[in-house]
């Protein structure tokens, strides 16, 4: 009767231990597929940014990005990252050693690695990290930031989530830039401002100084790249008002410490926003030159939208 009641209790205690080495394996084996997940995602990210890849980019990153240290939208964060293309045809970037995973859970995974960028045939280490989360069995990109530039970035709260990134004076640092709207009246009195309807657009940068917009109450920023190749972001903005479908569109490049107008104003119809015309790009066939695609009222035909090259100041 010992026996059999010894032989019950090792195999039990038989049972239990190769059930708990099996989930801990089942464990494990999850634990190092995650691993290898996220790493190849780490590359996959880089490969994305080096081949300009806008697609991938649409499947790694989530909605909203913690961008060192600014919340971002991720169709903001695109146009921002892949502009540095246009600027900088020379380009490179490149992982330079290992991928480190420095957190991982079920739902969430931190990596860090050497992120080496070379422009001019300068190349620059900056110490990197990707923020992943788990969103129904997929992995996504929420944050991005560097070790060196982190307890800088995060001590500037006050910059709006449509904050729009690029180097706007040309001395190789990212900004942020945003409009500032006036404040509208309320109640009876539509169609008014309390005090004048103008808007500006600031910098995270404070040295540089705001945009004035008068007769806007409205419009978001654009960063147009580099169009006239003087080493700086051209700025664009439609603004809005309180009626009227027509409205000149604005495009400034900092010259000389100053905001000056690129080309002059535009007119344009909100027939060419919807139909989501461009409406300044570089022209490649002539050397300082940019086209420009404005509106036109004509009696005679429905397409109002015109375009011609025009020189643009550097």
């Amino acid at each position: 009767m010992k026996q059999m009641f010894f032989k019950f209790i090792f195999l039990i205690a038989f049972t239990c231990i190769f059930a708990a080495c099996n989930s801990n394996s089942v464990n494990n084996n999850k634990e190092t597929s995650d691993s290898a997940k996220v790493r190849q995602l780490v590359y996959d990210w880089n490969k994305a940014f080096i081949s300009n890849d806008s697609n991938a980019f649409l499947i790694l990153l989530d909605d909203s990005i913690q961008y060192y240290g600014f919340q971002q939208y991720k169709s903001n964060l695109m146009e921002a990252e892949l502009s540095i293309f246009k600027k900088y045809p020379d380009f490179k970037q490149e992982i330079y050693g290992d991928v480190k995973i420095d957190t991982l859970s079920k739902a969430e995974a931190i990596c860090s690695f050497v992120r080496r960028i070379t422009i001019n045939h300068k190349s620059l280490d900056y110490p990197t990290y990707l923020i992943f989360k788990k969103s129904l069995e997929a992995w996504k990109i929420v944050a991005e930031g560097d070790y060196i530039s982190k307890n800088d970035l995060t001590n500037k709260s006050n910059i709006p989530k449509d904050a729009v990134l690029g180097d706007y004076n040309g001395d190789g640092k990212l900004d942020y830039m945003w409009l500032v709207p006036p404040k509208i009246k309320s109640g009876n009195e539509e169609f008014d401002c309390v005090g004048e309807c103008d808007s500006y657009i600031k910098f995270s940068d404070t040295s540089l100084s705001l945009i004035k917009i008068e007769n806007c109450i409205g419009g978001q920023p654009f960063n147009h790249g580099d169009l006239n190749k003087n080493g700086t972001d051209e700025i664009g903005l439609l603004p809005e008002w309180f009626t009227s479908c027509w409205s000149d569109y604005l495009v400034w490049t900092f010259r000389n410490g100053k905001w000056i107008y690129a080309v002059e104003p535009f007119p344009t119809h909100c027939n060419q926003w919807e139909e989501g015309v461009i409406p300044i790009e570089i022209d490649f066939k002539k050397e300082g030159y940019v086209i420009i695609r404005y509106s036109e009222f004509s009696e005679k035909t429905d397409n109002w939208t015109k375009s011609k090259s025009v020189k643009i100041i550097k």
